[in-house]
């Protein structure tokens, strides 16, 4: 990374006035700073931690491993995205993954293994589930087409609408009732419109009630809970697969930091924001945790609603409406996340034998629960303890980037669900160490040698999240994928996606619309929701201007 600094300190520091402050250089936070000042803006990212990327970063917590604590495969990315971020020409190397995810269901579960290849992937879901299952697979993805394209995931530079709004103008009564199932059912209910059979469909079924309910506080029963199943399966169409990238995720972040420094911007590490300075309801300024101020025409927070208006913002009394608005997000962490260090592969059972032939098959997928017993899992941790059995995504990432560990070992990681986040907090270490061992005893369960070759561990719960990320209860999302808070729902003034209601004040981050997930569209969209906004600048040329209200992406020549 290059030429970022640590800390400023000096007196001229502090007179510096610069056009944009930006507090988090998360993803997209960097990705705000990096559009901005390819546009001729003079930029300032701050950052608490002594790396970028937050929660999509890359760094070393087991002994001379490169670890990702948050994100770690890079999902689709828009069209426009991939056109100017261009990261591959700026030194990104991604890994296709031929065998995106192997997911299982159970001791005598078949494996549902999710190649890359469409063709591979119809003719394992046909041989090993049957043609029933085939056609419900083909039915539920035409089935999410349509509420896709109203939860419109992956258009860049487009106000985000009111789900309510977008129901009531649905053209036909049967197109309404779609939505109203898509976004405010329980995921299965729609799933037992395609996969209605609990013996033949039992992996299918399990699968996708567990990608239902990772980002929402919700069990797959509960109403609500089929939005984030839409928001999963809403794929653009190019690209619409995941990715590991060389080195891990931060490696993105780090590219972009690279860029806005190249560009006479800066990034600065171990800078703690106090708070916002509000004058006349207008943020005019940063003040730093040492006391040193620093002044800009544009204040953006890359932190969650709450983590600014309540924390950054204390001290600033919002309207009544803005600061119900501000408090009635959702925000809950009901997870662990588990890092090992490993001497050695671990293999898969004799029963999944035919795994341990399909080199791909070790990368990663999900351990899950039946539909039944996951919601049981989500009321278990209501009542504030551990579920008997943790479902869990899983990754070893060294299967395919053998960099992240030294000669011989290997990485793994898993998110285990349901954490009781909300039981007492005198209580939570001891279950966050009880539910660790859950998630191993889980793995092993098919991988019988996985405790084994463990070597070194970290384990991490949302209260961690909370004070290494500043997010709102260690919630990754921001803001969970509710109904009521997607959208239109997700921005605090109508008809803008960043605006907020403190004057030269934005948000950036995964609070925004479309929420969470490395998509960079919140950080882009706000860079030019401000350039939009703003007032003409004289250094700003007519055709950069054009930019951001065009429709086209732009080029990768702005890239310095």
């Amino acid at each position: 990374m290059t030429d970022q600094t640590e800390a400023a300190g000096s007196s001229e520091a502090s007179n510096e006035r610069y056009d944009c402050i930006i507090v988090g250089a998360g993803h997209n936070g960097l990705a705000t700073g990096l559009v901005l000042a390819r546009n001729g803006h003079k930029v300032l990212v701050l950052e608490k931690n002594n790396y970028v990327g937050g929660m999509g970063g890359t760094r070393e917590i087991l002994k001379d491993c490169r670890n990702e604590v948050g994100a770690s495969c890079l999902f689709p990315l828009s069209a426009e995205i991939k056109s100017y971020f261009d990261f591959e020409s700026h030194g990104v190397e991604l890994i296709p993954l031929p065998v995106m995810a192997v997911n299982l269901a159970g001791a005598n579960s078949r494996p549902l293994i999710l190649f890359k290849n469409p063709l591979k992937l119809a003719f394992n879901v046909l041989s090993s589930f049957g043609p029933s299952a085939m056609l419900g697979f083909i039915r539920l993805m035409k089935f999410c087409q349509y509420p896709a394209q109203v939860l419109d995931r992956f258009t860049a530079r487009k106000a985000p609408r009111r789900l309510e709004d977008l129901i009531a103008e649905a053209q036909t009564v049967k197109q309404q009732e779609h939505l109203e199932l898509a976004f405010k059912g329980s995921a299965m209910d729609i799933i037992d419109k395609f996969f209605p059979d609990p013996i033949k469909h039992r992996e299918l079924r399990a699968s996708m009630a567990f990608a239902a309910v990772q980002a929402t506080y919700k069990g797959p029963y509960t109403a609500g809970s089929g939005m984030c199943l839409i928001y999963t399966m809403a794929q653009e169409g190019s690209d619409g697969l995941m990715q590991r990238v060389k080195g891990g995720i931060g490696k993105l972040s780090d590219c972009l930091a690279e860029q806005i420094s190249e560009l006479g911007g800066e990034v600065r590490m171990k800078q703690r924001v106090s708070h916002i300075i509000v004058e006349d309801n207008r943020a005019v300024a940063v003040e730093l945790k040492d006391g040193q101020r620093l002044y800009a025409d544009t204040i953006v927070s890359n932190l969650d609603k709450q983590a600014t208006f309540n924390g950054l913002l204390a001290a600033h009394k919002l309207d009544d409406a803005d600061q119900l608005k501000v408090d009635a997000f959702t925000h809950q962490g009901a997870f662990v996340h588990m890092l090992f260090k490993l001497k050695g592969r671990p293999t898969y059972s004799s029963h999944l034998n035919k795994l341990n032939k399909i080199p791909g098959a070790y990368f990663g997928g999900a351990m899950v629960l039946d539909p039944e017993e996951l919601q049981r899992s989500y009321e278990t941790c209501l009542r504030g303890e551990l579920p008997e059995n943790v479902p869990l995504a899983f990754q070893i990432p060294t299967i395919v980037d053998p960099t992240l560990a030294p000669p011989g070992y290997h990485i793994a990681s898993a998110y285990g669900f349901y954490f009781p986040c909300e039981a007492d907090k005198g209580q939570r270490g001891k279950l966050r160490d009880q539910m660790g061992e859950k998630l191993i005893d889980h793995i092993c369960q098919y991988m019988p040698d996985f405790r084994d070759v463990i070597v070194d561990q970290a384990i991490f719960s949302s209260d961690h999240f909370a004070s290494m990320q500043g997010v709102t209860n260690g919630d990754w999302t921001h803001g969970l994928l509710h109904p009521d808070q997607m959208i239109g729902d997700r921005c605090l003034i109508d008809g803008t996606g960043h605006t907020t209601p403190v004057g030269n004040l934005y948000l950036c981050g995964a609070s925004c619309h479309p929420g969470p997930g490395v998509t960079f569209l919140p950080g882009y969209n706000c860079a030019h929701e401000i350039m939009a906004t703003s007032v003409a600048r004289p250094e700003l040329t007519l055709e950069t201007e054009s930019k951001t209200t065009s429709t086209t992406p732009a080029p990768a020549a702005h890239a310095a």
